[in-house]
């Protein structure tokens, strides 16, 4: 068998497309050179120089170098470059069997010749299969890199050590450069895509629930596809940035359609604009607090806010209303399926992104975006003039609500909070933060993944933003504002009309009907979470009182509770639903348990097993908050519809019946001690 199929052996799960390409690509060209038990590449730069890609004298000397003060305790590793076997082979010896480990290389005919050359079956024979080697041959490496990373893959690469070796330099450096802008960006979206917290979480769902009444009871966001199709569309951000722009803005009414995100809302109304629709993204009290309370709505300005808002901003608002339900939030999506489909919006984390994203569904173009910033002004303004970040003196803020915007602004050492700097507008470094590198990261990505005719970026100040065309609103005024469009009474006219109370039952029992078995498959995983932490609490006391035991007893029992735990963590890969709820305790679990390979075997044991049970513990209290929520919340919104609570109500029952351990646990024992005698 050649080192090729050898290795092809153990790197099916995630190369199969490369094993597959293999008998298609020609690798004879490829000049190695074999020192000992390694291999290293001759190649040429881009200046037609020929080089070695690792030390022909001492490959291993070079790559105990190249590794040292490597964390082989973390849970991922990135490794560009594919030119020193002596390098990837000491990875994967020293690496714990759970970690991932992902080498990129540009050069896929490289790749098979190392695959020929270098026999990599005594590093992953008889381990769980986590290498994974991509190439250049993907048209959109990145892309292939993003959906790796918003996988429970990702996960492992919050703790990760990323490698470069010297051949990167010396050839395609400007793709090794891309790919690690591309990669810092996705895992810190990653990062932040993970949520505050599980309470946050469940703060959303709330809302979503309380929501329902008015979702059912409002024009469906599917209506409104193509609605301004060609037509241009204004999309306007809070940044310092806006204030020359209202003026002009002010003239384009009803010749552009104006969206404006909620912290942009009170400058506008400040200076006599009444935006056609105001985009609200945030599930947090402040929302309405800073946004809407106090405010008289204009009678021409429409709601198109995600489902997650307050239920005091969509109940406050005047008759043009319409929620939207987040296609990338998995209970959003699954609640939208739950009601029978209403229409979905894929967008980020800013309500910029949601204003972009709201514009593309529209069918506008071109669609313009103004007070985008993302960065400091000269002056060292962050918004506004107008908004409630700078300007309070109209408003009535809690001394709390006054701090929480004042720490937001800080500059300090708080991850989101650390200055950067960026490639500006007009060609210049620009000061910003991280967290507005993340707005701008997801800005970008959305209008790559939702591209319009014409996207312009007019603010005329601030970052540079990759995929818009830059003008100045001026021009973009002359060139695209001497037509009209429809305003939101004139659009809503045209609109069937709502048909509120039909099929209201009907299709609160489908909701009903969906999460009693969605939460009832979490019930049984909950279920048998406990009995596992039963079993493990047993078997820590069992080790405590009596180490010397029976040993072929306790490693049964081991094997049992260890075997279980994973088939509960299987469950739960299983279901969309589920990850989202406990994604970052997943992540939590497996950087915990990652290093515990290192200590001794009873020490092991009894450090799984309490890293275990404290996954089972979180488990079951996260499920217990999980539906409670859906209970309090749909019961309310039967109340709110006039339904009869005593025949619509959640009643999740888990979907199975649980095992008595105890009573295998005896007979186990039973048959040992038969087997003994």
């Amino acid at each position: 068998m050649s080192f090729l199929e050898s290795n092809a052996r153990y790197l099916t799960d995630y190369n199969q497309w490369l094993i597959d390409l293999a008998e298609n690509i020609e690798s004879n060209h490829i000049e190695t050179v074999k020192i000992g038990e390694d291999v290293v590449f001759k190649l040429q730069d881009e200046e037609g120089k020929e080089f070695y890609t690792a030390s022909i004298y001492d490959p291993i000397f070079e790559a105990n170098q190249f590794l040292d003060g490597v964390n082989f305790d973390n849970t991922g590793y990135l490794l560009l470059g594919m030119g020193s076997s002596a390098i990837i082979k000491s990875i994967l010896e020293n690496k714990t069997e759970t970690a991932w480990f992902l080498i990129i290389e540009k050069d896929t005919a490289l790749v098979k010749k190392f695959l020929e050359e270098v026999d990599l079956s005594p590093y992953l024979k008889g381990k769980l299969q986590r290498t994974i080697i991509l190439t250049g041959y993907m048209r959109d490496l990145s892309f292939v890199f993003h959906t790796y990373i918003n996988s429970l893959i990702g996960n492992y690469f919050l703790q990760t050590d990323l490698l470069r070796t010297f051949a990167t330099y010396r050839l395609d450096n400007d793709y090794y450069e891309q790919f690690i802008e591309d990669m810092v960006n996705y895992l810190r979206t990653h990062m932040t895509s993970m949520g505050n917290s599980l309470d946050d979480t469940l703060l959303g769902m709330t809302n979503e629930l309380k929501n329902i009444p008015i979702a059912l009871n409002a024009h469906q966001f599917s209506e409104f596809k193509n609605k301004y199709k060609d037509k241009p569309i204004i999309c306007v951000a809070s940044g310092p940035s806006l204030d020359k722009q209202l003026p002009l803005l002010k003239k384009l009414k009803g010749k552009a359609l104006i969206i404006c995100a909620e912290s942009a809302f009170r400058v506008l109304l400040k200076n006599d604009i009444s935006p056609d629709i105001v985009c609200i993204l945030e599930r947090g009290a402040n929302s309405f607090d800073l946004s809407v309370k106090g405010v008289e709505i204009p009678k021409d300005t429409a709601l198109f806010g995600l489902t997650l808002m307050d239920e005091r901003i969509p109940r406050n608002w005047n008759e043009y209303v319409v929620p939207i339900f987040k296609e990338n939030i998995v209970h959003s999506r699954l609640l939208n399926e739950a009601l029978g489909d209403m229409g979905t919006l894929y967008n980020g984390n800013s309500v910029a992104h949601l204003n972009y994203a709201l514009a593309h569904h529209l069918g506008g173009s071109p669609i313009v975006l103004i007070g985008q910033d993302l960065a400091y002004s000269d002056e060292g303004g962050t918004h506004s003039k107008h908004s409630f970040y700078v300007d309070q003196s109209d408003m009535e803020m809690s001394v709390q609500q006054r701090k929480q915007i004042q720490t937001s602004l800080e500059n300090d050492e708080i991850f989101f909070n650390k200055t950067v700097y960026l490639d500006g507008y007009y060609g210049e470094k620009v000061k910003s933060r991280e967290l507005w590198r993340q707005f701008l990261h997801w800005m970008e990505h959305l209008i790559q993944a939702m591209p319009s005719p014409v996207v312009i970026n007019a603010t005329e100040g601030g970052v540079d933003i990759k995929g818009t065309v830059k003008l100045p609103f001026s021009e973009v005024a002359e060139q695209y504002g001497q037509g009209s469009v429809k305003s939101i009474p004139e659009l809503f006219a045209t609109l069937p009309p709502v048909s509120k109370g039909e099929n209201t039952e009907e299709k609160i029992q489908n909701v009903i009907d969906y999460f009693n078995n969605l939460l009832g498959e979490m019930e049984r995983i909950s279920q048998f979470a406990e009995e596992v932490l039963e079993a493990s609490q047993k078997l820590i006391d069992d080790i405590a009182e009596n180490p010397g035991g029976h040993i072929d007893l306790l490693e049964m029992k081991a094997s049992r509770v260890l075997r279980n735990v994973e088939h509960i963590i299987k469950d739960i890969l299983k279901n969309p639903f589920y990850i989202f709820f406990f994604r970052p305790l997943l992540s939590n679990y497996h950087v915990k348990m990652n290093p515990i390979s290192r200590v001794s075997s009873i020490e092991r044991l009894v450090l799984i097993l309490k890293h275990q049970m404290y996954f089972m513990q979180r488990l079951i209290q996260g499920k217990n908050q999980v539906i409670e929520v859906y209970e309090k919340n749909i019961r309310g919104a039967v109340l709110d519809l006039g339904l009869n609570v005593d025949e619509l109500f959640l009643d999740v029952k888990p979907n199975w019946e649980i095992p008595n351990w105890e009573e295998e646990d005896e007979k186990r024992e039973e048959n040992m001690a038969w087997t003994k005698e």
